[in-house]
């Protein structure tokens, strides 16, 4: 016979105690056992559920503390957030708590969880008026969600509301940037109105937000603006210099070309536009055509100090006709404008020999520029339509956190006059008396196959659909945020293993919740239901969980399917006392798939209390009557 251990005897002797109600008895044996093995969790668990039994709340936080920080601390995220739910439900009016499930939702991944968390808070702080805990908050949100607007023009306003302009005007051009990226220019042109109103200081807003996306790489995104720009002021020579970076940055040399022939119409002697024009002629290969144009604007770039920019135009010369006499001569010149002696000697040494050669000539011949390209010729292909996707307005659909995000930047709040930049930004009508500006290109926007590739919704499909309106109205605790109708793999496996850990902690409405979430998922989604159902039973709600399952039953379901729904349902008969309803169901089940989970063991046992369920006749057979 094995001895038993002492942890052992304890433990059989609170189980008892807890067995007869004794809760307060219980605990102090498991204070026992905890003394013999402080870092057994389960144990803690135990002692933590007999504490809040007994009404000793505050001392089953202490211990619910240390299980959440232990799951924390070692990665168990989902764990952690079941335990810091229950601490939240003991506790609703902590705040803490919210910010410490926002930050464990977001180390797992669950973002609208997280969001949902830190709005708790972040009304919480605002309601008090506390202006510090309320931007930390705001932050944090943003950190979480870099790509919510609604978020960032909260925190902008927030800033700037306390007088905090500087990081009010960085975000403010986070969000101008975000929403270049996405070719939303109703919402640009309110951002770039409420910045005007916030910072008349800083008129070249628009200018700076698209300097910055073309560093950033993002020249695609900011091109149809500069256009647009271009089309209200064509005078704004730092529009021009953007427009020659974005296209240079495309790998446009055409474009290039006859935006830099526009710029020298309006700045004669810009010597950017100069430099530009002669770079690209040279990719077209054109040698005479760049010699023409190196005669009328060398002087003007070697007094601009363009020297080694001109340096590298006949370097590019040279590899197209490496004997030219007068690409020679434009090396000596540029050294001279250097002041390199050794070079000019060299270069005019070279210079002589190539004269003396007989027969060598110079090949430049006379380039006639075309001046139709230079009046006439627009700054792009004809124009394309853009894709309808890019009327989504993301102040209108992101999830909707404070309300109503576009309140912020109201008509009632915004000046009924329009910068000329925000012109700029929506299509405007073009000058009569103006050279034609029609920058447009083809930009394959990344939304222009949203609709491809997705098949009409099978008949199976619509049918969870329907049924899935029956759960949804299930009701729970108003905490939750539900996805859109679609959802990454990743993220739904998130949300039910998260409802798993809500639902052994018999944090059933939690459970319920992220169940849903995870439904999104098409693939899981009647696993999701069945999870449902098990909740409800839990909770008591036996026979709405049994209705709901009978909902689920479909004929022509797979095998798999059918088991699954009708494995839970015998558990609900089981539950309301119907074991004959239930016996039938798991024999059915049993007849599919005798290996379907633990059929066997449970149909086992339904016979073994059928066997034990003797008449008055049996016990007359036994002599026991």
């Amino acid at each position: 016979m094995a001895i038993r251990s002492k942890k052992d005897m304890l433990i059989e002797d609170a189980q008892k105690l807890a067995a007869r109600g004794q809760f307060d008895k219980a605990a102090k044996v498991y204070e026992q056992i905890l003394a013999l093995e402080p870092g057994a969790i389960n144990l803690r668990q135990k002692l933590a559920e007999l504490l809040i039994k007994c009404g000793s709340n505050d001392d089953a936080r202490k211990e619910l503390e240390v299980i959440g920080k232990h799951f924390s601390k070692n990665g168990f995220y989902l764990k952690a957030i079941a335990v810091y739910k229950q601490l939240q439900k003991l506790f609703p009016a902590d705040i803490s708590l919210s910010i410490i499930l926002a930050e464990l939702n977001a180390k797992h991944g669950l973002i609208a969880n997280s969001l949902s968390e830190y709005k708790f808070a972040y009304e919480y702080y605002e309601k008090a008026g506390s202006f510090p805990e309320t931007i930390g908050i705001l932050d944090r949100m943003q950190n979480v969600d870099p790509q919510s607007l609604p978020i960032k023009v909260k925190l902008a306003e927030a800033y700037a509301q306390y007088g905090k302009k500087e990081e009010s005007y960085a975000v403010f051009s986070k969000t101008a940037s975000l929403l270049l990226e996405r070719g939303d220019s109703a919402s640009l042109s309110k951002i770039v109105t409420r910045i005007h109103q916030l910072f008349p200081e800083k008129p070249d807003f628009m200018l700076e937000a698209l300097a910055e996306q073309i560093r950033q790489g993002n020249a695609a995104s900011a091109v149809e603006c500069i256009q647009n720009l271009l089309r209200s002021n064509p005078n704004n020579n730092r529009a021009w210099d953007l427009i020659i970076q974005a296209y240079q940055q495309l790998e446009q040399p055409q474009r290039v070309k006859v935006a830099c022939q526009h710029y020298l119409k309006f700045f004669p002697s810009e010597p950017e536009a100069m430099y530009g024009l002669i770079s690209s002629i040279i990719a077209e290969q054109d040698l005479a055509g760049a010699l023409e144009l190196l005669d009328k604007y060398e002087a003007a770039l070697i007094t601009a100090g363009y020297l080694q920019q001109l340096e590298q135009i006949y370097h590019s010369l040279e590899k197209i006709d490496p004997i030219n006499i007068k690409v020679l001569e434009g090396f000596v010149r540029v050294a001279t404008a250097v002041g390199n002696d050794d070079e000019i000697c060299l270069l005019t040494s070279k210079l002589k020999s190539l004269r003396s050669v007989g027969g060598v000539t110079d090949k430049s011949i006379k380039h006639e520029f075309p001046t139709a390209l230079i009046d006439e010729q627009p700054l792009s292909a004809p124009k394309t339509e853009v894709s309808p996707a890019f009327d989504y307005n993301p102040l209108e659909q992101a999830p909707n956190f404070f309300g109503n995000p576009e309140s912020v930047l109201s008509p009632e709040t915004l000046s009924s006059a329009e910068p000329a930049e925000l012109a700029a930004i929506n299509a405007v009508q073009q000058p009569e008396d103006e050279i034609e500006i029609d920058i447009e290109f083809d930009v394959d926007s990344p939304f222009a196959s949203l609709d491809e590739g997705i098949s009409t919704a099978s008949e199976h499909g619509e049918w969870l659909a329907s049924i899935g309106e029956l759960f949804d109205a299930i009701d729970t605790a108003p905490r939750g945020v539900k996805f859109g109708n679609e959802m990454e793999g990743s993220d739904a496996q998130s949300h039910f293993d998260l409802g798993q850990a809500f639902k052994e902690m018999g944090l059933y409405d939690e459970a319920i919740n992220e169940f849903r979430q995870a439904s999104q998922d098409a693939s899981r989604c009647l696993e999701c239901l069945i999870m449902q159902c098990a909740c409800l039973r839990e909770r008591g709600e036996v026979e709405k969980a049994i209705k709901m399952l009978l909902a689920l039953l479909k004929p022509g379901q797979s095998e798999d399917e059918s088991c699954a729904i009708e494995y839970e349902l015998a558990t609900g008969y089981e539950a309301a006392g119907k074991i004959e309803e239930a016996k039938i169901l798991l024999l059915e089940i049993y007849a599919m798939n005798p290996g379907f989970r633990d059929i066997s063991s449970r149909l086992n046992a339904a016979s073994l209390s059928d066997t034990l369920d003797f008449t008055d006749e049996d016990l007359d057979d036994f002599g026991l009557k």
